[in-house]
């Protein structure tokens, strides 16, 4: 069994239900209604049920399930009562994208998404070798395969720090003179 939530999350994947009780001193939820705003990239409100004095807000699942782009989210709380509204609380939270709705490389990151695109632009480049030509007074100027390769070094770096932070991931070669060191 899962401990109940007191607050909404800093996270949570979208297409899953989210639920949390909340109470105030000032505001029983037998007198007030709460209502929970979320605003980012899609908007929401959820208005939360009353159970005696305390707030229950349930984001159901088909509330971020379909047409929900993840990111992150400003959200606040109000609680209402007649001609009263007051915001009792607000922060950030980041709504991930769901994996059971992901597409074949929906979750791949860009770092890999653009490792790949221009190994496969050197690899095409390597026998001919053309980096630039005019055609009819248009001209055409491809990147350098020096400069290539050498973003290629940098975007797999990157990836590497990525996904192991605490690796050394390119390793420099270094040799010792007889008066110290040199890269």
């Amino acid at each position: 069994m899962t401990q109940e939530l007191t607050a909404l999350p800093t996270t949570f994947p979208a297409g899953t239900t989210v639920c949390y009780r909340k109470s105030f001193s000032d505001y029983p939820a037998s007198t007030w209604t709460l209502t929970l705003y979320l605003a980012g990239a899609s908007i929401l409100s959820i208005i939360a049920v009353a159970d005696g004095d305390d707030f229950v807000c349930t984001i159901p699942v088909d509330a971020t399930q379909v047409n929900f782009i993840p990111g992150h989210y400003k959200w606040a709380e109000r609680v209402s009562k007649d001609d009263e509204v007051y915001e009792v609380a607000s922060g950030v939270v980041t709504v991930t994208s769901s994996l059971a709705q992901a597409i074949e490389g929906s979750e791949q990151e860009w770092l890999e998404r653009s490792i790949t695109a221009l190994k496969t632009h050197i690899e095409g480049r390597l026998p001919a070798g053309m980096e630039s030509y005019q055609i009819a007074g248009r001209a055409v100027s491809k990147i350098p395969v020096k400069e290539a390769i050498s973003l290629l070094a940098s975007l797999e770096s990157r990836l590497g720090r990525l996904k192991n932070p605490t690796a050394v991931i390119r390793p420099m070669l270094t040799y010792f003179t007889g008066t110290g060191f040199i890269r």
